[in-house]
């Protein structure tokens, strides 16, 4: 009796570590990410990690737009939100972002010195 206890405890607790991983997964995806620019770098942080950084330097140009075969870093599946990192350099020369305000985020980027289409 008590093994078909632990039994169906164990399968109940797997199936509460699946769901809670699943959660913080989509929290991670749609509002822990968030997107910086610096003296250097644009980051990709999640949570205030940085995850992923391209060097101003390597902007060919950023514009506010959308492509098929890039590095995507979104999250948001709203296409008006998109912009667009085209780098010199890498195997995967687009870098898709969604910053919260698509528009503002070009103009920070532009003061740093990258071109804007």
């Amino acid at each position: 009796m008590f093994s078909d206890q632990m039994e169906v405890f164990l399968h109940l607790l797997l199936l509460f570590v699946a769901l809670a991983l699943n959660g913080v997964l989509i929290h991670a995806i749609f509002w822990g990410i968030t997107f910086t620019v610096d003296e250097a770098h644009v980051r990709v942080r999640v949570y205030g990690w940085t995850v992923r950084k391209v060097a101003l330097s390597d902007i060919e140009w950023a514009a506010y737009d959308w492509v098929f075969w890039n590095e995507h870093w979104t999250n948001t599946l709203n296409p008006r939100k998109m912009v667009l990192l085209r780098r010199r350099t890498g195997l995967f020369k687009n870098f898709q972002i969604s910053p919260p305000s698509p528009p503002d985020f070009l103009k920070e980027l532009a003061a740093h010195g990258v071109t804007v289409r």
